[in-house]
C-alpha cells in the first residue's frame, strides 16, 4: 500500500517585549516556536496487516511562542505501528511541503513562481520573507544582513535535498522515522546583538519533512506452507493452529496469507503461514504470483503441501521447488518436508503414497487434513525440523 505522511509544522517565534509599571521600553522576550511532531512507523507483532495504516499520515504541528519568554510547546509525535515484516520505500515527496521548506533567501530561479501556482500569493509572501515582524514595523526592520541559526539553515537544506528513505522492520519494538517535524522559530531575543539591542523580528517555523511512502508486508513466521491451489493447505492451517482461515472447494480460496499459532503442551509454540496457492510461472508474477511468493523469503522451515489424489503429485512438488527457486536462487533448498495431503482419498491416494515413498528425497508424511487424520505426527515432525535449524 502507499502512504502519505508529513511532519508537523515547526511553531513560529514571537516578537515581544518586556512591559511592566516602570519599564515600559524593556527588552526583548519573545518566545521560541515549538518544535514540529515527527511521524514514526514501529514493529508491533501483535499486527497482522497493514489495514490499520491511513493514507495520509501527519503529525501534531508546533505552538507559536507567545511574550514573556513562553516558548511554544512541541508538537505530538505520531506513532503508526505496523505488523513484523514490513519494508518501508520512498516512491516520491509530496511536493507542497518540500517546496515550501525549500522556499527561502537562497530559492533556486522560478522556485517561487512555481510555488505560488500551487500554494497561493500569501505563501509566496511568506516563502520570501521568512521573518515575522513586530506589527507595523516590517518597513522600518533590516534584515539584509540577518544570518540565519546554523541548525536551521542545515534543516532548510535536508528539506529541500532529503535522503532517500529505505527500512526493514523485522524485530518488535523496532522503529523508523520516516517524517521529521519542522524546526520552531526562534523569537526576537536570538536575534540580539552589539549593533542591534531591539529586534523587531523573529523567524517563522519549517515545516517538516514530507514524503510519499510504499509498505510492503512480508510475512514472517516459522514455517510456510506452500502448494498448488486447492491443495489443503487452508484446511490443514485449520487443524493444526488457531488460525481460521476461508475454507472452499474451488481453487485461490485464499488471497491472503494467514497466520496461526501452533501450541504444544510444553509451552512450545511456532507460527505457521498459510501462503496463498502457487501456480507455473509464479515467478513471472502469474497469478499474482510475487504478491505470494515474497511471503515465502521471510520462513524458516518450508512445509509442501501436495494433493496426493492427482495424477503425479511428485510433479507438482518439482514444479513448487522450480518455481520457488526461480523465483529466489537457494529458496527449494531450506530445510522442508512433504505433507501428502488427502491420503484418505481412496485407491488412487494410497498408489501415489506408495511410488512416491520410494522415491522422495524429501520426508514424507500422509496426512489428511479434512479429517484431521496423523496431524499431531505431522506437527512433531514439522517441529523437529524447525529445532534442528
Amino acid at each position: 500500500m502507499r502512504c502519505t505522511v508529513a511532519g508537523g509544522h515547526g511553531g513560529s517565534g514571537c516578537v515581544s517585549f518586556f512591559r511592566d509599571s516602570f519599564v515600559p521600553r524593556g527588552p526583548p522576550d519573545g518566545g521560541s516556536g515549538g518544535v514540529g511532531g515527527s511521524v514514526w512507523l514501529e514493529a508491533d507483532e501483535n499486527e497482522t496487516s497493514l489495514g490499520c495504516v491511513k493514507q495520509q499520515l501527519r503529525a501534531g504541528p508546533g505552538m507559536n511562542g507567545r511574550g514573556k519568554s513562553m516558548h511554544g510547546p512541541r508538537g505530538r509525535d505520531l506513532v503508526v505501528r505496523v505488523p513484523r515484516g514490513t519494508v518501508v520505500r520512498e516512491v516520491a515527496r509530496a511536493a507542497a511541503a518540500a517546496a515550501a521548506a525549500a522556499a527561502g533567501p537562497e530559492a533556486p530561479a522560478g522556485f517561487l513562481d512555481a510555488l505560488a501556482g500551487r500554494l497561493g500569493t500569501a505563501a509566496r509572501a511568506q516563502a520570501q520573507s521568512p521573518f515575522v515582524h513586530y506589527p507595523r514595523w516590517e518597513e522600518r526592520n533590516d534584515v539584509s544582513g540577518v544570518r540565519l541559526p546554523p541548525d536551521f539553515a542545515a534543516f532548510q537544506r535536508r528539506l529541500a535535498n532529503p535522503r532517500p528513505l529505505s527500512a526493514d522492520l523485522a524485530e518488535h519494538g523496532q522503529r523508523v522515522l520516516v517524517a521529521q517535524g519542522g524546526l520552531g522559530g526562534p523569537g526576537n531575543p536570538h536575534f540580539v546583538s552589539p549593533t542591534e539591542r531591539q529586534p523587531h523580528y523573529a523567524l517563522r517555523g519549517l515545516p517538516g519533512e514530507a514524503r510519499e511512502l510504499e509498505l510492503e508486508l512480508k510475512t514472517i513466521a516459522d514455517v510456510g506452507l506452500v502448494g498448488m491451489p486447492n491443495a489443503g493447505k487452508s484446511t490443514l492451517l485449520r487443524a493444526v493452529s488457531n488460525a481460521h482461515p476461508a475454507v472452499a472447494p474451488y481453487p485461490f480460496t485464499t488471497l491472503n496469507p494467514y497466520i496461526g499459532t501452533v501450541p504444544f503442551r510444553d509451552t512450545f509454540q511456532m507460527t505457521v503461514a498459510d501462503i496463498p496457492g502457487l501456480v507455473p510461472g509464479a515467478h513471472r508474477n502469474v497469478g499474482l504470483g510475487h504478491a505470494f511468493l515474497r511471503h515465502v523469503v521471510r520462513s524458516r522451515v518450508l512445509v509442501y503441501v501436495v494433493d496426493l489424489a492427482r495424477e503425479a503429485p511428485w510433479a507438482d512438488l518439482a514444479a513448487l521447488q522450480r518455481e520457488l527457486d526461480l523465483y529466489h536462487a537457494g529458496l527449494a533448498r531450506r530445510p522442508a518436508l512433504v505433507l501428502a495431503n488427502k491420503a484418505d482419498a481412496g485407491a488412487v491416494a494410497r498408489a501415489n503414497y506408495d511410488r512416491w515413498r520410494a522415491m522422495a528425497d524429501l520426508p514424507l508424511i500422509p496426512v489428511s487434513a479434512k479429517h484431521r487424520k496423523n496431524i499431531l505426527k505431522a506437527t512433531h515432525s514439522i517441529r523437529r525440523l524447525l529445532e534442528s535449524v
